[in-house]
């Protein structure tokens, strides 16, 4: 009976000691869900094309994580439906917070899918439409929507090498759902 007793406790005790740990692992991360405060410094991660040291799965960039993070994105368990669900409700409820001034940017508190734009990060343009966020803010600083701004640089840079780029950002914002401030 004692060997019994004494074999029930080697087995027993350790996944107490992990249970326990387990318990207190999950009071300590007392981080709200979602996190907005992880949004901060976007324009930063975003102008700069900042690489993730740590980066998970197919995300590369820091900006990537800091939007999974920020709504509480699970990415070996949520599909990526649910990944662009929780992603553009974070979005909708902090959408005034993601405005960006540069000196390098040419609207102030500007929406920072422009400042995308703007830095031809081709990877943040394609991440918003695939999370499907609201594409249409209309800009107080310049009364323009995403898609009118990338209009506007299309016929400034016409003839350029960047006219064909700034032309595949329209259609693919457009095809996304993206309108201009006319037709909202």
């Amino acid at each position: 009976m004692q060997k019994l007793a004494f074999l029930f406790l080697i087995v027993a005790i350790p996944r107490l000691a992990l249970a326990q740990a387990d318990h207190t692992a999950a009071e300590v991360n007392t981080e709200p869900c979602p996190n907005p405060k992880k949004l901060r410094s976007m324009c930063g991660m975003v102008g700069d094309w900042t690489k993730d040291p740590e980066p998970q799965g197919k995300y590369e960039y820091l900006y990537q994580r800091r939007f999974l993070e920020a709504a509480c994105v699970d990415i070996s368990k949520d599909s990526n439906d649910e990944i662009a669900r929780k992603i553009s409700q974070v979005w909708k409820e902090n959408e005034d917070k993601l405005i960006c001034n540069n000196t390098q940017f040419e609207v102030g508190n500007g929406n920072i899918i422009k400042f995308a734009v703007d830095k031809s990060f081709d990877t943040f343009i394609f991440d918003i439409i695939d999370w499907k966020v609201d594409l249409n803010k209309v800009d107080d600083t310049d009364g323009r929507t995403a898609l009118d701004y990338v209009k506007y640089q299309m016929e400034r840079a016409k003839g350029t090498s960047l006219e064909r780029k700034l032309q595949f950002y329209y259609s693919s914002l457009r095809s996304a759902g993206a309108k201009h401030r006319s037709e909202l």
